[in-house]
């Protein structure tokens, strides 16, 4: 049976499963509704065992056309042996509970497995990431010494520099104190690195809503902020998700001894993992990732891929359109 969960239902079927999603969870719900979108926790149910969810988020595309998307969803139950068609009965709560409620209905449901056998869907095509499919993990069960033994040995250095230069690392009490320098940070770190940031108010509601569990980091060496990040901590993981860093003192290596206290931390409260949250798929020294993905190795652990990102799509012809907007830059 597909039915509507409540929030208490679907944070106890995903923060139970192994390397928690904190896009799955409902506080992620919370902040999606805070940003303007309708969001729907659907799970397919059998003998009263729920055996699969989905976090579902409508978002806006053009006229009055919308999509719907599962971030690193469907999450389908390790009991489960066949998970496709697990994922198939979801695919017709999609429909039931979240298209046939609109007038125009969505254009397609995007969503992000951790396993598919796509030879076995109609009507679905594999997409460029949405959200970064290959991972890298550190296990916290390992003692700190093994943690830090298996680290780069520069990481090493460059943490015990950090130590010795004064930096402080600390979860300011109230993230409005910090505000203002993790969003100067961000925006200088954007600029000078090349990627583009979200808007303000983006960062702004996941800290107030506490989404997925966010809190906002700083390391700081007197007045200066050097490096601030958000994290968030959800079932059983911590993950690093946001992050930026000051031109000024660059030689401090406050970045790492940030990224350790973190994990120090995550370890202290009992998290199984600490994911990095995104690497570079290549080894290619030109990758537009390869600078933040040799950064995040540094840290040792090991490497996690999920599936990747699909599109179901429910309207052929309006998806052609919107893959035509998409390629000339107009959405």
């Amino acid at each position: 049976m597909i039915r509507d969960i409540s929030k208490l239902e679907l944070d106890k079927f995903v923060s139970s499963c192994e390397y928690s999603q904190f896009l799955q969870s409902s506080s992620w719900g919370d902040f999606q509704k805070e940003i303007g979108n309708k969001v729907w926790y659907i799970g397919l149910e059998e003998n009263g065992e729920i055996l699969s969810v989905a976090l579902i988020v409508e978002k806006k595309l053009f006229f009055d056309f919308t999509y719907l998307y599962s971030p690193r969803g469907p999450i389908v139950s390790k009991k489960v042996q066949n998970s496709d068609e697990c994922i198939k009965l979801i695919f017709k709560g999609v429909r039931d509970i979240c298209v046939c409620r609109k007038k125009k209905g969505s254009v397609f449901f995007r969503f992000e497995p951790e396993y598919l056998n796509i030879k076995s869907f109609e009507r679905i095509k594999k997409v460029k990431d949405y959200q970064p499919s290959k991972t890298q993990i550190i296990d916290l069960s390992w003692p700190e010494e093994k943690l830090l033994s298996q680290m780069h040995q520069k990481t090493r250095y460059n943490i015990r520099l950090a130590e010795k230069k004064g930096v402080e690392v600390f979860q300011p009490v109230d993230y409005k104190e910090y505000f203002e320098d993790f969003w100067r940070l961000m925006s200088e770190t954007s600029g000078r690195d090349k990627f583009l940031s979200h808007p303000r108010e983006y960062y702004e509601n996941i800290l107030k809503t506490k989404a997925g569990g966010a809190n906002l980091w700083i390391a700081k060496h007197g007045n200066d902020v050097l490096a601030t990040n958000i994290v968030m901590s959800y079932g059983d993981t911590v993950t690093y998700t946001h992050g930026a860093s000051s031109n000024l003192h660059k030689n401090f290596m406050a970045p790492h001894l940030l990224q350790w206290k973190q994990i120090k931390w995550a370890k202290d409260k009992e998290y199984k993992y600490y994911d990095f949250w995104g690497v570079s798929k290549t080894d290619k020294k030109n990758d537009k990732w390869a600078g933040f993905t040799r950064f995040k190795k540094g840290f040792g652990g090991f490497e996690k891929e999920y599936d990747g990102t699909y599109d179901l799509i429910f309207k052929s012809k309006y998806y052609k359109i919107y893959n035509i907007l998409k390629r000339l830059k107009k959405w």
